[in-house]
């Protein structure tokens, strides 16, 4: 009988990439897909009509013990921005422990996919992973946390649109400012390593790794290098903090009439990454991976040809 895995924000990035690994081996694993909206559930159960899609709230303990019913392992990614982050993330951990406490459990295995450096108390998505991971590596669970920095596809998108732009030197609009440097994940690489992860189990209990892709490198390079593939001499103009603190709220909350609280982490990370970025190490990536991180160029040109691949 195939064991049950559950994965979290099952629509968002990162599900997106580990789901389809998964779901073809349907002998070995059960998927069960939680999701927020009606609109997820819909989808996902059209796109992956083997999986069961279940639209959960993680602010209910029944609910969360609905979820983790008969499972294995749970593949944890919590709300980011949400400033009921903790309260949701302590919910799914206890449940997980009463769940394991059964007499005929079946639960093995906590992954909590969090965020580079959650030491980070200045900004409140970090600040909030941390408490996350304190209470989990605090519950006795068998837990994996895997730490990814700021993903290289978050704007990979709007950069290779301008690939049909009819001018050599197009105007990327970034939200912070583009001298300073990161270290980026690459969302195919976090999900490589993920599904290694819940491949291999046992071989990572108890284990912390940071996921980076990149050494670092301005987030200026970041954009000449794909301009490089797209034969593109980008030009790059950065928002006042106000029009980007607008355009994050647009992109995360789908509207700028959000409440203040909601809105805190949003202007914390922008002040920050105006100033320090966020950087780390590729080295624990390329262990897992057994080979280096994809590099934002790399993703582009990946990108190109999958979307060549479609039009014929």
């Amino acid at each position: 009988m195939s064991e049950i895995i559950v994965l979290t924000c099952a629509s968002g990035k990162q599900c997106n990439q580990i789901i389809p690994a998964l779901y073809q081996e349907p002998s070995i694993y059960k998927l069960r897909l939680v999701v927020h909206s009606k609109h997820s559930l819909d989808r996902l159960s059209k796109q992956y009509p083997n999986a069961e899609v279940v639209q959960a709230d993680l602010d209910n303990l029944d609910s969360c013990g609905r979820i983790l019913h008969g499972a294995t392992t749970i593949y944890y990614v919590s709300p980011t921005f949400s400033p009921h982050e903790v309260q949701y993330g302590t919910n799914i951990i206890d449940t997980a422990l009463s769940e394991s406490r059964k007499p005929d459990s079946k639960f093995l295995h906590f992954i909590f996919s969090s965020v580079l450096h959650p030491e980070i108390s200045k900004l409140l998505n970090h600040d909030r992973k941390r408490l996350i991971e304190e209470y989990l590596v605090e519950s006795s669970l068998p837990y994996t946390i895997l730490q990814p920095s700021h993903f290289a596809d978050n704007a990979i998108g709007r950069l290779l649109s301008l690939r049909k732009d009819p001018t050599p030197d197009p105007i990327f609009v970034a939200a912070h400012d583009p001298e300073v440097s990161f270290s980026f994940s690459c969302v195919r690489d976090h999900a490589e390593a993920s599904v290694k992860v819940i491949r291999e189990r046992s071989r990572h209990f108890f284990a912390t790794y940071p996921l980076v892709s990149t050494l670092p490198m301005k987030y200026s390079e970041y954009v000449r290098s794909i301009g490089a593939v797209l034969g593109k001499d980008i030009t790059v103009r950065q928002l006042s903090y106000e029009e980007a603190v607008e355009m994050y709220c647009r992109l995360f909350f789908g509207s700028l009439d959000v409440e203040q609280n909601f809105r805190d982490a949003v202007e914390r990370l922008l002040l920050y990454y105006n100033r320090r970025g966020l950087v780390g190490n590729p080295g624990i990536l390329e262990w897992l991976l057994g080979r280096p991180g994809t590099t934002p160029a790399q993703l582009a040109r990946l990108m190109l040809q999958e979307a060549e691949a479609e039009i014929k």
